[in-house]
C-alpha cells in the first residue's frame, strides 16, 4: 500500500504538459527514422562502406533534409512550429519529404542497398505520401505512423524482442492527445497506418526482391 501511495504521489507531482511536450519531441517523426535506419544500416549491410552509404543516404533524406527545409519555412515565416499543427499548412514539407525520400530511394537502388533497407525507404516514400493525401482533408497522427512504422521494420528484423518497444506506441499516443494536437482516432488511425502499409509492402519486397 505504501508503494502504490508514492508511485501515486510521484505521478500526481510529474508535470504532464513538460512530459507530454518532451515525448513528442524525442519521439519525432525524423528522429525515429535516424535511429531506426542508423540500426538496420549497421546490422544488415555487409561492410563498412555500404553501411556509412546506407545509413548517410537514409537519414539525410529521411530525416535531414525534410527537417532543415520545415526550418527554412519557419524562418521565411510560413509557418510557426516544426510540428505545423495547422493541417492546411502540412501539404509542402509532407510533398518535399516525399520526394526528399524518393530521392534517397534511387541512391540506395543504385548502390544496391540490402533489400529491406530498400524497403523501408520505399515505405517512407508511400507512407508520407498516403498521410499527405490524408491530411488534405483529415488530420491523421504522423507521430503515431512515423514510429509504428519504424517499430513494424524493427520486428521485421529482430522478432519477439522488439515487442516491449511497442509500448512506446500508447506512450506517444497519450503526449500528443494531451496537447490536444489529435484526436484519438487520429492517432489510431496512424498506428493502424505505420503498421499495416509498412507490413504489407517489406511482405512484397520480400517476394520480389529476395
Amino acid at each position: 500500500m505504501r508503494y502504490a501511495e508514492r508511485f501515486s504521489d510521484f505521478l500526481n507531482s510529474i508535470d504532464r504538459q513538460k512530459t507530454a511536450e518532451f515525448i513528442s519531441a524525442i519521439f519525432a517523426p525524423q528522429f525515429v527514422s535516424s535511429i531506426s535506419f542508423l540500426i538496420i544500416s549497421f546490422y544488415l549491410e555487409p561492410n563498412i562502406k555500404m553501411k556509412l552509404i546506407s545509413a548517410f543516404t537514409t537519414i539525410s533524406f529521411t530525416s535531414i533534409f525534410p527537417t532543415a527545409f520545415v526550418y527554412y519555412l519557419i524562418h521565411k515565416g510560413e509557418i510557426e512550429h516544426p510540428f505545423i499543427p495547422e493541417r492546411e499548412k502540412r501539404t509542402i514539407p509532407y510533398l518535399f519529404a516525399v520526394l526528399s525520400s524518393f530521392v534517397g530511394f534511387l541512391i540506395l537502388l543504385y548502390f544496391k542497398a540490402n533489400w529491406l533497407i530498400l524497403a523501408s525507404q520505399w515505405c517512407y516514400v508511400s507512407n508520407t505520401f498516403l498521410i499527405m493525401l490524408i491530411n488534405s482533408r483529415w488530420k491523421i497522427s504522423a507521430h503515431s505512423a512515423g514510429l509504428s512504422g519504424p517499430l513494424t521494420v524493427l520486428a521485421w528484423i529482430f522478432g519477439f524482442k522488439t515487442l516491449p518497444l511497442f509500448l512506446l506506441i500508447p506512450l506517444v499516443g497519450w503526449s500528443r492527445l494531451y496537447l490536444k494536437a489529435h484526436t484519438f482516432w487520429q492517432v489510431v488511425a496512424g498506428t493502424v497506418l505505420g503498421i499495416f502499409m509498412t507490413s504489407s509492402q517489406i511482405f512484397l519486397f520480400s517476394k520480389i526482391l529476395q
